[in-house]
């Protein structure tokens, strides 16, 4: 493939502090889009609706299984998109608007009285998967351009990284917040849980919108890219897929989402029934501190990964992240126990020192696999690159959702048994056991893959020389 399509366009050096801040807003929608499923899914769905662990595992996970299979055609859409406004900011616009209406209706299913049935005569199973699957195509509308948008502000190693991280800095805002959604939705304001998740979500809904508008009309492209021949989905996934440095992160990002997210369809049920005795409230309260803890920790994660990072390389920074997550993940096998709930606290810790800098680091070296792209194929494909992430993240929470609930089940968890008599003893460790156990694999194989990563800072500075000799060129 000829690199004489396109010249490259590296954007900025230094990119201003105006923008950054504007195209981080984004992050506020996405965490928001994101989190509120996860917050309230189970728990709803189960104490409220009354699905099974399983059946509602299985309705969050199968929108995620199938928005997975849509990321990579929205890259590729995105990247060859040609329109006045640019290539990403007229699928955020759609996106966003469709997120903001969809939200608030994850919480309206009919049919409740069939929520005991077999998954196949079950109403309230088919209609959040209808639901849910609209809402999850809405978000990678936005969320692929979006993430696109940002890598191609800056072709600087250690720019990009100040730049991706002013995502996080304002979306993690989102994140302390959706810690409290259940908290609100308990309240006694609301008649029952079901309608206090529909006006919780509401609210969402309102910041959903606001906050993803602001960089999808504040953000400007460089309509200069557009003059790139179109490429057809396929060949743009083989050349996705046959990036070697890409294929080490995207196998090592998948590893550590389905090890991290397998939580989300059974901790819920643990904390609940096993540490706070059944009470919706303690939990609540409870999932709203540790969310804030998290929020708190994680800016210092990012300060501290970030560092690492242009202080040796990002490799290496990823590396020392993943071991705290490993060491609080472990430590979680005796911190989960209704004596002493406060060892959460200190458990979570840990793990909060190095996770959010490994998302911050795998998005940094997504973008300069860009550049690594750029030399081999001739083209800009950030869109690509953001779809095939956003399909290993959305593949990976679907399958955790349903291996979660089917985790609970496994180990014995009945809800009727538990709502009559509570959780015992027994059952409880064997979820422990299952869940952590798990998780550690996984992080222990994300560890090994990532020794493996070949982009140093040497070899992407080398890159960028390369690509701005070869658009001397072409020019």
């Amino acid at each position: 493939m000829s690199s004489t399509h396109i010249p490259h366009i590296p954007g900025q050096k230094r990119v201003p502090l105006r923008t950054k801040v504007t195209w981080g807003c984004g992050g506020l929608a996405d965490n928001f889009m994101f989190n509120t499923l996860t917050a309230l899914g189970t728990l709803v769905y189960v104490q409220h609706f009354g699905l099974s662990p399983a059946l509602a595992g299985m309705a969050l996970a199968f929108p995620r299984l199938i928005d997975a299979f849509t990321d990579p055609w929205i890259g590729n859409l995105s990247d060859n998109l040609k329109t006045k406004y640019g290539r990403r900011r007229p699928l955020m616009f759609f996106g966003v608007i469709a997120c903001a209406l969809l939200l608030p209706l994850l919480w309206t299913p009919m049919g409740a009285e069939t929520a005991q049935n077999p998954w196949f005569s079950n109403i309230p199973f088919f209609y959040i998967v209808t639901i849910g699957s609209l809402l999850a195509v809405a978000y990678t509308l936005f969320v692929v351009p979006y993430t696109a948008l940002g890598f191609e502000l800056t072709p600087n190693y250690d720019e990009r990284t100040r730049v991706i991280v002013w995502r996080m800095y304002i979306g993690l805002i989102g994140s302390v917040s959706a810690g409290w959604l259940f908290r609100l939705a308990a309240a006694d304001t609301f008649p029952n849980l079901g309608e206090g998740a529909f006006w919780v979500t509401v609210g969402v809904a309102v910041i959903v919108l606001i906050s993803g508008l602001i960089p999808t009309f504040g953000c400007k492209e460089d309509l200069e890219i557009e003059t790139q021949e179109p490429i057809k989905l396929l060949p743009a996934i083989k050349y996705t897929m046959t990036n070697k440095p890409f294929v080490i992160l995207f196998i090592a990002y998948v590893t550590i989402i389905v090890a991290l997210f397998s939580a989300q369809s059974i901790a819920p049920l643990l904390m609940l029934h096993y540490v706070f005795n059944g009470s919706e409230k303690a939990i609540g309260d409870f999932t709203g501190w540790f969310t804030t803890l998290a929020v708190g920790l994680s800016y210092g994660s990012m300060f501290f990964i970030g560092y690492l990072s242009t202080r040796f390389n990002k490799r290496s920074a990823m590396l020392v992240g993943l071991c705290f997550v490993l060491l609080g993940t472990i430590l979680n096998f005796f911190a989960i126990d209704p004596r002493w709930p406060w060892a959460l606290y200190v458990v979570g810790g840990i793990t909060f020192i190095g996770m959010q800098g490994c998302w911050l680091m795998i998005d940094s070296m997504v973008a300069d696999v860009c550049d690594d792209d750029e030399l081999e194929t001739g083209r800009r494909r950030e869109g690509m690159f953001s779809s095939v992430k956003g399909f290993a993240l959305k593949a990976a929470q679907g399958i955790t959702f349903g291996l979660g609930g089917y985790m609970a089940t496994a180990a014995g968890y009945d809800p009727q048994v538990v709502d009559a008599s509570g959780l015992d003893e027994a059952t409880a460790v064997k979820m422990k056991a299952l869940l952590i156990g798990f998780q550690s694999l996984g992080l222990v194989l994300a560890i090994f893959l990532m020794w493996f990563y070949p982009i140093s800072r040497q070899r992407a500075e080398e890159t960028q020389r390369l690509l701005e000799a070869r658009a001397g060129k072409d020019t």
